[in-house]
């Protein structure tokens, strides 16, 4: 069962700072089911929200969760594995940080 808790991690910005920071604990089949939805994720790896989601996907696969091409892979249970979720880029006069439809 995956657990959250907040915390403060240091990330380099422009300088080292503290910031607010989420730590996970979940089981190897719900970090499966984390990365075969984050690969579906598309946009600016530089100026949208991509930026993060593709953070959390390299954190996953440095932890040694098995590679979403992988055989049997949560991924290839998805329903429509051709379809994805697409980032804006930020911008300057209004920044959002929720959900549109």
């Amino acid at each position: 069962m995956a657990e959250a808790k907040r915390t403060t991690i240091e990330q380099e910005v422009k300088k080292i700072e503290k910031v607010s920071a989420i730590s996970v604990t979940m089981t190897i089949e719900e970090a499966e089911a984390l990365m075969a939805v984050l690969v579906k994720v598309a946009g600016s790896t530089t100026n949208s929200p991509r930026k993060h989601t593709s953070a959390v996907l390299q954190s996953l696969e440095k932890a040694g969760v098995r590679d979403w091409e992988a055989p049997g892979h949560p991924f290839s249970l998805l329903a429509d594995r051709n379809g994805g979720f697409a980032f804006r880029d930020y911008t300057k006069s209004k920044l959002f940080y929720g959900v549109t439809f």
